[in-house]
């Protein structure tokens, strides 16, 4: 019996060394350790832009092509269309993405020029990612309704709490993954083999770009009582024997929420990050803050709560703790924060030197102090806004009335960037410190996606226009 038991053990470690080695070259098949997304924030919103595949040893660079990878982005339920009427979708979809240039690299990062390393980087053609917040089922865009004789139809529009409704959600900039198959086998420097695989890799981290340079912070007001997340970006190379403008970037109402860990303010669109890029950032180096309030701020009959006023304590603890020239402060924001940009200039005519003001309404009848005060304002809309627009035109007639010389003109919303530059340069020569600019109605809309909320397009097109971001650091008080 020992015998036999003795024999049974050997034919045991037997079996399982085969059994090893017969796994052992599928295990080393595929060389991939890891998957890592990046994303950057475009004026529609935040996507994956490049994935970053790390491998257990240098990949040869040299054969590698964007036919031997498929890509999809994992788009969270929040960021779905949503439809009007409808149930929300409460699943993450795939979208496929187009892999247009492929390179390796020492580091999960994008570069102009590659370099010999074990991470190989997938960058992916830009998609329009921006949705209507809804869609009638078998319809485009909001639907249409009849209305009155003739069969005349109008757009049909959700309440705005139902756009507030729809757009909350999204608190975590990691939400949004990638998935990769690698289709063909790859090559390491040494010549070894990794091979192909067809069952998806989802992500597991997330690189944001210019978004993770913000820090998450929480303020405690001691005039209200109250606590407000707020994000804070510090320049990279802060000095304090130096002084440094600050931006305050205020969101429309949909990005609201109650969850102090949200990010959100940073990724709906560019109004926040545009200030914090490395471009812009080299010629002008500035704090930028961006509250993430948690409920709305201000109403169309311009009532305000604490919230406004903390912001303008927050802005003042951060001028302690900082080194801020207090002359060089600004304040932009769209929708809900340009009416709130509004307020505070209102209430507070000597805090700011200037303000980019995009797509909001004010009461025209409390305009006098912006122009006593010697506020410098530029206002931006498009002609199809149907809230903002009548909005801001009475706000300059109101400047008009008073003795302000304003500057209007009409801009083309797709001008490329030479366009903005000589436009920038026209109404730069004229010297007035108020300037309304409006867009032709469509054209705030990218071609071919015209269908939706022509409010909700207007800041897309005003923060990627660089004349606009350097008049506002060319001001002082």
């Amino acid at each position: 019996m020992m015998k036999d038991h003795m024999t049974s053990r050997i034919i045991s470690v037997i079996l399982c060394l085969l059994t090893c080695g017969l796994m052992l070259p599928a295990q080393a098949a595929s060389l991939l350790q890891s998957v890592t997304a990046i994303t950057q924030v475009f004026g529609d919103g935040q996507q994956v832009v490049a994935v970053a595949l790390k491998y257990s040893q240098p990949i040869d660079g040299s054969k590698l092509k964007a036919s031997m990878f498929k890509v999809s982005e994992v788009v969270p339920p929040q960021l779905l269309q949503q439809h009007f009427g409808q149930p929300s979708p409460t699943q993450p979809e795939t979208d496929s993405r187009e892999v247009s240039r492929v390179y390796t690299n020492t580091a999960p990062e994008i570069s102009a020029t590659g370099k010999k390393g074990a991470y190989v980087i997938l960058e992916l053609a830009y998609t329009y990612h921006y949705l209507p917040p809804f869609n009638e089922p078998g319809k485009g865009g909001h639907g249409t309704q009849k209305q009155g004789a003739g069969n005349q139809q109008r757009r049909m529009l959700p309440q705005r709490v139902e756009i507030i409704k729809a757009y909350n959600g999204i608190t975590r900039i990691d939400d949004l993954k990638a998935q990769v198959c690698q289709v063909k086998d790859i090559k390491t420097v040494s010549g070894a083999k990794s091979s192909a695989f067809n069952t998806p890799v989802t992500s597991t981290k997330t690189i944001n770009l210019v978004v993770d340079d913000f820090q998450q912070l929480i303020y405690k007001d001691e005039t209200s009582g109250l606590s407000m997340a707020y994000n804070l970006f510090v320049p990279k190379d802060y000095d304090a024997t130096k002084h440094y403008p600050l931006v305050l970037f205020m969101p429309d109402a949909t990005v609201t929420s109650p969850n102090n860990e949200t990010t959100r303010t940073l990724t709906q669109g560019t109004g926040a990050i545009i200030w914090a890029t490395p471009g812009e950032q080299a010629k002008h180096p500035c704090f930028v803050l961006a509250p993430q309030y948690p409920l709305q701020i201000i109403n169309d009959d311009w009532e305000t709560n604490d919230y406004m006023d903390m912001t303008v304590n927050l802005i003042h603890e951060l001028e302690n703790k900082y080194s801020i020239d207090t002359h060089r402060m600004y304040t932009t924001g769209q929708s809900g924060g340009c009416m709130l940009s509004f307020a505070i200039d209102n209430k507070y005519p000597d805090l700011f030197a200037a303000s980019l003001l995009v797509a909001g309404k004010w009461d025209s009848t409390r305009v006098s102090r912006f122009v006593t005060h010697h506020q410098k304002m530029w206002m931006f809309c498009g002609e199809g806004d149907f809230g903002a627009m009548p909005s801001m035109t009475g706000i300059t007639h109101a400047l008009e009335k008073l003795g302000a010389k304003v500057s209007k003109t009409t801009w083309d919303g797709r001008s490329t960037p030479e366009q903005w530059k000589g436009l920038c340069a026209k109404i730069d020569a004229e010297g007035n410190d108020f300037r309304w600019v409006t867009f032709p109605k469509g054209s705030v809309f990218r071609p071919g996606h015209e269908d939706g909320m022509e409010h909700l397009q207007t800041w897309r097109v005003v923060y990627d226009i660089e004349g606009a971001r350097d008049w506002l650091f060319r001001q002082s008080k």
